[in-house]
């Protein structure tokens, strides 16, 4: 092989190798901006797999959760709508309508009237005999938790048990309830230990939600 073949090789293989080494770098960078999609797409399916077993657990390791639904007429907090004032429950939620509430371990319900700002008003709480509300993150001691006031006028009848209705959850029912209400708070990266926490203050909620009985009786609404 004569010398001028010989450097003609020798070139074309450095341009090769330059031009190998551009094109790498370049598919270095197109391969990187292919993969993060899929990097994130594992991290949000890693993410993902370990939400569900910490609600799979939560399912597992909490009492039987009830759904609580009423219909309550004459109530003046509730919407005017064909000719009266009632305060309903429905699921889906639509329009004039109230969203039901789940407690743990419903064992009775009953209502219980005090005086309300105005005069001629009762506030009138609904009680559920339970160990609390999901609202509340985590189950407490027996008791009646309220899960709904209402403004009935004082020369009207006190509602009843016949209306509510309490219904027990399926297992799939609670898990999908659960992971809504999860949703629904907000909490950040679904942690457990932060459910039922307030996101703005990071304190246990202490308004007018799910207040036990004594509790109750000290609030003014």
């Amino acid at each position: 092989m004569n010398k001028n073949k010989i450097t003609l090789f020798t070139v074309l293989a450095l341009i090769g190798t330059v031009l190998g080494a551009c094109q790498s770098d370049g598919d270095k960078v197109a391969q990187t901006d292919n993969n993060y999609p899929a990097k994130l797409t594992d991290v949000q399916t890693l993410k993902d797999k370990e939400v569900q077993e910490q609600i799979r657990q939560y399912v597992e390791e909490t009492p039987d959760l009830y759904r609580i639904s009423w219909k309550v007429c004459g109530d003046w907090n509730a919407p005017y709508k064909d000719g009266t004032r009632c305060n309903e429950t429905r699921i889906p939620r639509t329009k004039g309508y109230f969203e039901p509430v789940y407690v743990w371990g419903a064992n009775g319900v009953q209502f219980v009237n005090k005086q309300d700002f105005v005069r001629n008003f009762w506030t009138t709480g609904l009680f559920v005999q339970s160990t609390g509300c999901l609202i509340l993150g985590k189950p407490r001691e027996e008791s009646l938790y309220n899960v709904k006031n209402f403004m009935l006028q004082k020369t009207s009848t006190t509602p009843t048990a016949e209306n509510v209705k309490v219904e027990v959850l399926s297992k799939q029912e609670k898990q999908t309830v659960v992971e809504q209400a999860f949703k629904d708070a907000e909490v950040e990266n679904y942690a457990l230990t932060n459910f039922g926490v307030s996101a703005t203050t990071g304190m246990i909620p202490t308004g007018k939600s799910c207040l036990n009985f004594e509790e109750w009786k000290k609030t003014q609404f």
